[in-house]
């Protein structure tokens, strides 16, 4: 229960954007993962690889001041205690709300028989597609 509290509140950070200043990322399933899939593939790849610039490399700048190349060690290690190494995921679809699109996973990992939620918050900034929120739950 620890490492699940943990890991929830280290993941609950979303930095609603600015009306005006970002806009959500589309309108339809496809177009949502053809823009987010990679995006993920980065994410998780870098969580896997342990290779924080390949992980946050697409966070908005709130998110990189917050989740800091140490505190990804940290989120990381527990991580990796409550839930092991990432295997996959299915993407189960998105919504948006103001300007930004949040989409959501079921993550597989391999010390769990639990499905995790992934859940992502992005929108685009001066023809940027910028992560602003990440949950895992």
């Amino acid at each position: 229960m620890k490492h699940v509290l943990c890991c929830i509140m280290v993941f609950l950070i979303s930095v609603m954007a600015l009306p005006g200043y970002s806009a959500v990322i589309g309108t339809t399933d496809e177009e949502v993962k053809n823009i987010t899939e990679p995006i993920l593939d980065n994410v998780m790849s870098g969580f896997t690889n342990d290779n924080y610039l390949q992980y946050s490399k697409d966070f908005d700048a709130t998110l990189k001041e917050t989740i800091t190349l140490e505190r990804f060690q940290e989120i990381r290690g527990d991580i990796l205690k409550w839930i092991g190494s990432y295997l996959y995921r299915d993407y189960l679809g998105f919504i948006n709300r103001e300007a930004i699109t949040i989409i959501f996973w079921k993550g597989i990992f391999d010390k769990t028989q639990d499905e995790i939620l992934i859940k992502m918050v992005v929108s685009e900034r001066n023809g940027q597609y910028l992560i602003t929120g990440l949950w895992y739950q």
